[in-house]
């Protein structure tokens, strides 16, 4: 068995610096540079993944600065990569942070382990990442879906983190629940305190962790500790439900 595409070990995700070079970059790497503000841009990711992946790397940043009892971002990608395995350090090969696992029974990025152990019920399967993503023009002729035929890791990246945090309900596939129907959105508002990705990052990763425990105090649902933050790793038959009470 073998994992591929680590997040944490590998430069998969491209990266334009303030310096103006442009190299691929670990997920550790990428959340270090955000922090010193050394982050010009992320070339491969498409305008209408923006707000999801800035949304999925600070919700992400404030969990593992939670888990390690921290208060303030690390600069360096050593201490990331410290606090991401923390999320989770059940699975000492990564499987979680790899973008393909070959054991059906671990988790693979923002895929849960198969409980039945094969694919052969799976459908719909796509060569491109683009295919899977959830952006729907009219006719397809805005922008023309699975275009994306010689895709990098950090497309599929991109499109995997698109499709977990902005779907909504489209024939038969059903969404996130933070999407209420398949015509509805996901509005994204904030304060955007920099020109630069680093500033909002920061000042976002922060307000989460600041009103976590009044937001935990106004709302009696969701528990205090220990709920389930990266809900990837857990098996999911395609049916049941995790209740709110089981959540962080």
């Amino acid at each position: 068995m073998s994992n591929r595409h680590n997040l944490l070990t590998e430069p998969l995700i491209g990266l334009t610096g303030t310096d103006g070079t442009t190299v691929p970059h670990s997920l550790p790497e990428v959340l270090g540079r955000l922090v010193r503000d050394e982050v010009l841009a992320f070339p491969a990711l498409a305008p209408y993944q923006a707000h999801a992946w800035h949304a999925f790397l600070v919700q992400l940043a404030a969990l593992a600065l939670h888990r390690a009892g921290l208060d303030e971002s690390p600069t360096e990608e050593v201490a990331w990569l410290g606090l991401l395995r923390g999320l989770t350090d059940r699975w000492p090969g990564d499987e979680p942070w790899s973008l393909v696992v070959d054991d059906l029974a671990q988790p693979a990025f923002m895929q849960p382990p198969v409980p039945e152990g094969t694919l052969a019920k799976f459908r719909n399967a796509t060569s491109e990442p683009d295919a899977i993503d959830v952006l729907v023009t009219s006719r397809n002729h805005d922008l023309k879906a699975a275009r994306c035929a010689r895709a990098e890791p950090e497309h599929w990246l991109f499109s995997l983190v698109s499709l977990q945090t902005m779907q909504g309900y489209l024939g038969r596939k059903y969404g996130i629940s933070r999407m209420n129907s398949g015509t509805g959105s996901r509005p994204a508002v904030g304060l955007v305190t920099s020109p630069l990705p680093g500033g909002r990052f920061l000042r976002d990763a922060s307000v989460l962790l600041e009103g976590r425990e009044a937001l935990l105090n106004e709302r009696d649902h969701y528990t205090h500790t220990d709920g389930l933050a990266l809900l990837w790793l857990e098996p999911w038959d395609g049916t049941a439900s995790v209740g709110l009470a089981a959540l962080d």
